[in-house]
């Protein structure tokens, strides 16, 4: 039995990093970059109006005026003139400055009078016009060459919008790792079973881990589940061997019937894995075929919390390393415990709790009551796994914990109570 650590390290070492493909700017979101992307030209690319008003000469303005309007410069219109002295132009936000002026006013402090433009209004009093007043100066935001974004970043929908202000439409991404997944056990029924007999249970995990993949973007072919017999279970095995990445779940114990680990052996397989010092979760396997690249094989436990926590803490990160991200291994944020948790012995625990914001903008943490590893009721109200070392007995409420994120951290407030309670 090896610690969670070494796990990850074998696990990492062994994840090929995918080609790269080139996609639209409409399949950008999610992907990961495998290039640097640089500014075409300064942001803004002119002076620029940060309001609806006048442009103008701040010195003009000394203790209020009466300007003359000598130009209307609409958004996306270059200006015709050069303000003077005394005069102005009328402006709207995101319009470029006209040369001469050097600042804006709010229309909202100004009163129009024929051809001329009053500030400010009566009844207003505004700040002093200072040079620069209400104007975002060319490449204030980003000069032109500037690095936007580095390879091994994943592109979230404000990168998407932050491409396409550069003129960037077509980008290179990593290929996406391409999923295969099944159950194992002779007990598991097809969910749409109405009435499994007192022995048999629907299969939840083949439907969890292609959902957990699902969401992070990959393409996942759900095998369905096989039985607990070795030709069936090789069959199987064969048609998932054709993906990047295959996740088996169940079969991987010290069972009579466990039979996974001989079928990848016999199937090519080079484990490097077997049994890892986490709760839930030990009998968890990882392994690799001899191709090039290799096919990553995770064998995860069979009940519901173990397959769902030995995914977040050992496949999520292959999955973002085989993609390039820049630093794969999970985020562990810290958060507070607003009720005691136990440890494990020699083994780290992962706990489903509720992570919230707290009043002063800290995290706190709320462990939720769980039967165990198979009580997948309790993970499926959990946003994060809390964190207990090994040989901890106990660690008690208002101490500081590590986390793992699972989808939805963080929830806001710290409020959320167990329904089941």
């Amino acid at each position: 039995m090896i610690s969670v650590e070494e796990a990850l390290r074998r696990i990492l070492e062994r994840a090929p990093r995918l080609p790269a493909e080139t996609v639209g700017l409409g399949a950008a979101r999610g992907r990961v970059l495998r290039e640097d992307v640089f500014a075409d030209r300064d942001l803004p690319p002119f002076h620029r109006s940060a309001v609806d008003g006048y442009a103008v000469r701040a010195a003009c303005l000394a203790g209020g005026g009466r300007l003359r309007v000598v130009d209307q410069i609409p958004a996306g219109t270059m200006p015709k003139v050069r303000l003077g002295p005394g005069e102005a132009a009328a402006i709207m936000t995101g319009a470029p400055l006209p040369e001469g002026a050097d600042a804006a006013i709010m229309v909202e402090d100004t009163v129009r009078d024929g051809d001329f433009v009053v500030w400010p209004a009566p009844g207003r009093t505004p700040p002093a016009v200072e040079p620069g007043n209400r104007v975002t100066a060319r490449g204030a935001e980003v000069l032109r060459g500037a690095k936007l974004l580095e390879a091994g970043v994943r592109v979230s929908p404000a990168a998407v919008g932050l491409l396409a202000t550069v003129g960037k439409v077509r980008v290179e991404v990593a290929r996406r790792p391409r999923i295969a997944v099944f159950s194992t056990g002779d007990e598991l029924r097809h969910p749409r079973t109405a009435r499994p007999r007192p022995a048999e249970i629907r299969d939840a995990n083949s439907h969890l881990i292609a959902a957990r993949c699902r969401a992070l973007g990959l393409p996942v072919r759900r095998l369905g589940f096989a039985a607990d017999d070795p030709d069936h279970l090789a069959a199987t095995v064969a048609s998932g061997l054709v993906a990047d990445v295959l996740f088996i779940s169940g079969g991987v114990s010290m069972g009579r019937y466990d039979y996974v680990e001989p079928v990848l052996e016999r199937a090519g397989v080079r484990l490097l894995v077997t049994a890892v010092a986490i709760r839930p979760g030990k009998p968890f396997v990882f392994g690799i075929t001899g191709d090039a690249p290799p096919v990553l094989v995770f064998g995860l436990p069979g009940n519901p919390v173990s397959a769902l926590t030995t995914f977040e803490v050992f496949a999520r990160p292959a999955l973002d390393a085989m993609q390039g991200v820049a630093d794969a291994r999970p985020p562990r944020p810290s958060v507070r415990l607003l009720a005691p948790v136990r440890g494990s012995g020699p083994r780290r625990a992962f706990l489903p709790a509720r992570v919230g914001v707290a009043e002063d903008g800290t995290l706190t943490a709320r462990p939720i009551r769980s039967q165990g590893s198979g009580d997948i009721a309790a993970v499926a109200l959990a946003n994060a796994l809390v964190i207990v070392p090994e040989d901890t007995e106990a660690i008690p409420a208002g101490a500081s914990v590590e986390a793992q994120p699972l989808p939805g951290f963080p929830d806001a407030g710290a409020g959320w109570h167990d329904p089941r309670r």
